[in-house]
């Protein structure tokens, strides 16, 4: 059951991101992302655990500060570390692509 919730988890980012899954059945073993989104050349590793710490940041940020209809965001940054990383839902971020794709169709015809 565990081998299928990540197989899931990557054939949904792939779908709800608009890229595509990386199948490993020929080069198994190998290191490879899990998805890739050509786009907007993002290169996403799917990782489904029995729980994340910033998961639990967000689960606070939302019941502490969001309305209805708002979306929990979380942002990081460790020590040292160079640029910050941005957490927000996967239907949220997916819908932030499909809006740019429709803008960027809309401005170049």
């Amino acid at each position: 059951m565990r081998s299928q919730r990540w197989k899931q988890l990557e054939r949904d980012a792939a779908r709800a991101l608009g890229g595509v899954r990386v199948p490993r059945w020929l080069d198994f073993g190998q290191s490879a992302p899990d998805v890739i989104v050509e786009d907007f050349r993002l290169v996403v590793d799917a990782k489904a655990r029995r729980r994340f710490a910033h998961h639990s940041l967000m689960a606070n940020i939302e019941a502490k500060y969001c309305e209805a209809n708002e979306v929990p965001c979380l942002v990081t940054k460790a020590e040292r570390q160079r640029g910050e990383c941005v957490t927000v839902p996967l239907d949220f971020f997916a819908s932030l692509l499909d809006r740019m794709r429709k803008e960027t169709r809309y401005e170049s015809t």
